[in-house]
């Protein structure tokens, strides 16, 4: 006989509210199979409410310290529960799901008004990784055109602040010039909130025009703007802000978040003497946490010296190469038929070529989900 923990004996842990819930029986949860997966369905709604809350949260924290266990399908049985902290934590806990059916539960989920704001905005931040696929080709064109227009609609519409923001930052992934409006008038706003959504926006949007808004608030006097002004810079890439980051992180008394963001941000955007700072700073970690994100950034600012080394080299080859080839053509410029390079005809040739880039482009015919709303705002 197997001393393995089975799934009845979870269940029959997940029923009984009198004792506490042994933790050895999560591990069980992960990978279930087709038979394990329709017993827990069949009790699920008979497990206590606060149970059930309970046990999507520890999955998820355990999932995320272990990779290799795999809770989806409990994740999915919870995605159809009745109560709304349980839908919340089951989309927390099916973030990174490769199920080719949830897309579509989550957009139903963001559009259903009868849900709690708190689903709804989970549902919209959870959409957030199938737009940046979608921006990598790696999405079917109509899955990804669906979810932008759904997310576009509820920045416009839900009458949750808290969801229209998520579905902001979640949308920030697209190259859709209407996210770029939508953004812009976020940053607009007097209100602090949307003002960490815009910044938050920026650093997704992987476009350098928001580079003045992000700068100009990494001295912003609310610490909340500030930490997603650190935090966009990194995701920019913006190396104007590399001392600023530096001197953020040589203070003494700093505001945890604050410099857990500026290692980060240092990560992604490199450079030689960033290496050599984020190792002395590993040597005086203050926790294993620290030690962990110290040494992540340092592997990204790495990959990211290598990078631009390479890209370098590969300039310098061009720029040989051109001069080689311009010399060439130098000492056999006398060799060429006299009639056959007519600078009219190659001058044409460019014009014309440039003039069908142009066709092409306007030959594209967005569809704008509201081209009758030009007037609405965000309504904040």
């Amino acid at each position: 006989m197997s001393d393995q923990p089975s799934i009845r004996q979870a269940i029959e842990a997940l029923l009984d509210p009198t004792r506490p819930f042994p933790p050895k029986l999560l591990y069980v949860l992960s990978d279930l199979d087709h038979e394990e997966t329709r017993q827990l369905r069949g009790i699920w709604k008979t497990i206590p409410t606060a149970r059930r809350r309970n046990l999507l949260e520890d999955l998820a924290e355990l999932a995320e310290h272990d990779l290799v266990l795999m809770f989806e399908q409990v994740g999915l049985i919870g995605l159809e529960d009745e109560d709304d902290g349980v839908v919340v934590r089951a989309i927390d806990l099916l973030f990174e799901a490769d199920d080719k059916h949830l897309p579509d539960k989550l957009l139903s989920l963001l559009k259903a008004q009868d849900r709690d704001e708190l689903v709804r905005a989970a549902a919209a931040n959870a959409l957030g990784p199938y737009v940046y696929q979608g921006e990598c080709e790696e999405l079917p064109e109509d899955l990804l055109d669906r979810i932008e227009t759904a997310l576009l609609i509820a920045t416009r519409r839900d009458p949750s602040d808290l969801v229209r923001r998520r579905a902001l930052e979640a949308v920030s992934f697209s190259s859709n010039p209407e996210v770029s409006a939508l953004i812009h008038q976020a940053a607009a706003s007097d209100d602090i909130q949307w003002l960490e959504t815009a910044l938050f926006a920026m650093g997704r949007s992987a476009n350098e025009i928001w580079k003045s808004d992000v700068l100009a608030n990494l001295d912003h006097e609310e610490l909340s703007v500030r930490l997603q002004a650190v935090h966009a810079v990194g995701g920019l890439m913006l190396e104007e802000a590399r001392p600023c980051l530096v001197k953020l992180i040589k203070q003494k008394h700093l505001a945890s978040d604050l410099r857990k963001e500026a290692i980060w941000s240092l990560g992604e955007i490199g450079g030689e003497q960033v290496v050599e700072l984020l190792e002395a700073l590993l040597d005086n970690a203050d926790d294993d946490e620290e030690y962990m994100l110290l040494e992540e950034a340092i592997d990204k600012a790495n990959l990211v010296n290598e990078t631009s080394n390479f890209e370098l080299l590969k300039v310098d080859e061009s720029d040989q190469d051109h001069q080689d080839h311009s010399h060439n053509l130098e000492e056999d410029e006398d060799d060429l038929p006299e009639d056959d390079f007519d600078d009219e005809e190659w001058n044409r040739y460019v014009d014309e070529d440039d003039l069908a880039d142009e066709e092409d482009e306007e030959s594209y015919d967005f569809e704008d989900p509201f081209e009758d709303e030009d007037d609405e705002d965000l309504g904040f």
